[in-house]
């Protein structure tokens, strides 16, 4: 790793004003509850009341940082020492420390409290670690890239490697194999305790959507062949897909289809909350939200954002969409929009962020991300409370809990605790 401070890079124009529905006064407006302080890039904004880190921990000779995995107790991350790390929650003191045969690039897949845990390295193969930081078990691959999930009694790796991407579950204390199977997706939003449910390709042009047994993989009910599904989300109650014009939803029981409607084209983002929510472009290169009541398919709402959506947060009374905006200076902002369940829009605002990756809401607060810094606003208002962004200009990854913003500093090997107040 070079030694000296990389430079900040100048902010990137957005190509041909994409966002001209957009106006300099719409702008401004939702930059002056943030202040003028905000879009500079400052480490600690102290007219915002910045905040510094409960605790930082530097890892002696980990250069890199993967994303943070947060449990009652310890927060787990693996490092380019090839060492995955447990730091405790309060003081950042190391709990365990457990080597594998590669750095690792992912996040750790773990259960609120008890452990195992499980981890995937570069060297291919998927390890187990139990509370003390000593192996239970290894499964030799050779994908140096996967996916975890896992729930109370399953944790399964989503294989991106093979030429069909393969999902495999395994029994979380003992690494038994449960089953193995070829899926059409690159993520697990289908994901509960009681069931997997994937789009399973049929053909090259054709897939289902296919509910698992946790217990051993076999398949509950599955959908007739249809033209290739884009997108599958789940939740303890509901199952919604999005094909070819059509969004279908389904009873997460059996399957049977409880409504479909045409949409039309649709961008990738689906959500289920109160409402099901999908992403769809509008015209002038914007995005917009449509609602849909769960139970009927009916359509409720929808509203303009800036374009770009790149995260949708729903909560019981509430959705939040983060996407992107033009600088009326050069370059792009972040912009955050709330509406409530009728679609009324709550509040709207443009943060001093030059992009805007991820969104994360708690009771009182909505964490704003790009890759390298944040801002915490008030749930209610949507005001600015404070921002932060590394000197050093490393890549975050973070972990947002109900009174914590949990961070690893990707080209630093750094992990620090932040209050959310």
């Amino acid at each position: 790793m070079p030694s000296e401070r990389p430079e900040r890079p100048e902010r990137t124009a957005s190509a041909g004003n994409r966002d001209r529905n957009v106006s300099r006064r719409e702008v401004l407006g939702g930059l002056a509850a943030v202040g003028s302080l905000a879009v500079a890039g400052c480490s600690s904004i102290p007219g915002l009341g910045g905040r510094r880190p409960v605790w930082r921990r530097d890892i002696d000779g980990a250069f890199m940082a993967g994303p943070p995995a947060v449990t009652d107790e310890l927060v787990l991350v693996g490092m380019q020492d090839k060492a995955l790390y447990g730091l405790r929650r309060g003081d950042g003191s190391t709990a365990l420390r457990f080597e594998t045969g590669g750095p690792i690039e992912a996040r750790p897949a773990a259960p609120a409290s008890g452990g195992p845990y499980h981890v995937h390295s570069t060297d291919g193969d998927l390890y187990a670690v139990d509370s003390a930081g000593d192996e239970l078990w290894r499964d030799e691959g050779t994908s140096h890239r996967a996916r975890l999930v896992r729930t109370g009694s399953l944790v399964a790796e989503l294989d991106l490697a093979a030429p069909e991407n393969t999902l495999t579950g395994y029994d979380p204390q003992t690494g038994d194999q449960r089953f193995e199977q070829a899926v059409s997706s690159y993520f697990l939003n289908g994901v509960t305790d009681n069931s997997f449910v994937v789009p399973v390709p049929v053909s090259e042009t054709e897939s289902r959507v296919t509910s698992l047994s946790p217990a051993d993989g076999s398949v509950r009910w599955r959908t007739e062949p249809r033209r290739w599904y884009s997108n599958v989300v789940a939740d303890a109650r509901l199952v919604v897909a999005a094909r070819d014009g059509t969004l279908a939803a389904f009873e997460r029981s059996d399957g049977s289809v409880r409504w479909r409607v045409p949409i039309g084209d649709v961008g990738r983002t689906m959500v289920l909350g109160s409402q099901a929510y999908l992403t769809r472009d509008r015209d002038g290169g914007r995005q917009e939200l449509l609602a849909f009541d769960r139970e009927t398919g009916e359509r409720l709402w929808e509203n303009p954002t800036g374009y770009q959506i790149r995260a949708v947060e729903a909560t019981d009374d509430a959705v939040f969409v983060g996407s992107r905006v033009d600088d009326p200076d050069g370059g792009i902002l972040g912009r955050i929009d709330c509406f409530g369940l009728d679609g009324t829009r709550r509040w709207q605002t443009v943060t001093g962020l030059p992009s805007l990756d991820s969104l994360g809401v708690t009771d009182s607060r909505v964490v704003a991300a790009w890759d390298r810094g944040f801002a915490v606003l008030a749930r209610g208002s949507g005001e600015t409370r404070w921002s932060y962004e590394p000197d050093s200009y490393s890549r975050l990854s973070l972990r947002v809990e109900p009174s914590s913003v949990f961070v690893s500093y990707v080209e630093e090997g750094v992990v620090a605790r932040f209050p959310l107040g």
